[in-house]
């Protein structure tokens, strides 16, 4: 048994230096002919030279097992780059999706937004105009309530300008009842002269009251007068 595993092992050494073998064939080989006619060069020399070839032999194997180690390392790091890569470009189109929903979202949002704010300024454009309009509005009536106030004055006098905008009003209100009041009097005045006998109460109802005619006969006519500020509707 240790003899065919001392074999096996011989063998693999054979095996090993088989290289070493082959190369120093192929130097004999190469040595020129007649050299063993002439002067044989020194055992020395000849040594010398061959061992010179080995230590180069083995220089350049141990080189080439440098780089053949070298060649494996690369080779196993090109495969876990393309590992890696091959995880990128997964993750990639895993991604790519999911970045197309979101973009998706964002730019319907963005439209929603540009929408309302599109809006916004078309109220804010539209309060202006209608408030523009509203003050043209409320300037143009309290000019026409000034000069409906300044019309309901006696000639004699003129409205104060301290006077308040309700002030005027109930200026221009008693100036009306008034006109309504004279109207209704003076439709009375001139009706059937039976209804103002000497003994008849509206005749002495209304002797009572002579001058400017600011009161009227109690009746299904008359309208008491309420101040514009403090009517209910105001």
């Amino acid at each position: 048994m240790e003899a065919i595993y001392g074999q096996r092992k011989l063998k693999k050494e054979v095996e090993k230096h088989k290289l070493f073998e082959d190369y120093l064939i192929k130097v004999l080989e190469k040595v020129p002919k007649g050299y063993d006619e002439g002067e044989e060069p020194e055992e020395a020399q000849v040594e010398a030279r061959v061992e010179a070839m080995v230590k180069r032999y083995w220089k350049l194997f141990t080189v080439s097992q440098d780089a053949q180690k070298h060649l494996e390392a690369f080779s196993k790091m090109n495969q876990a780059v393309h590992q890696s890569l091959e995880s990128l470009e997964d993750r990639h189109r895993t991604l790519i999706p999911n970045l197309k929903t979101q973009l998706c979202q964002l730019q319907k949002r963005c439209n929603r937004r540009q929408k309302q704010q599109r809006q916004l300024e078309h109220n804010v454009i539209y309060e202006k105009d209608t408030g523009s309009y509203t003050n043209q509005l409320l300037s143009y009536i309290e000019k026409t309530i000034d000069n409906m106030a300044q019309q309901c004055c006696p000639s004699a006098r003129t409205v104060p300008k301290s006077m308040g905008l309700f002030s005027k009003l109930d200026l221009i209100q008693d100036f009306m009842l008034d006109k309504m009041e004279t109207v209704k009097l003076i439709s009375l005045l001139t009706g059937p002269r039976v209804c103002w006998s000497g003994d008849s109460l509206k005749d002495q109802r209304f002797r009572r009251y002579p001058g400017p005619f600011r009161k009227c006969p109690n009746g299904q006519d008359w309208t008491p007068r309420i101040p514009l500020s403090q009517h209910p509707n105001v």
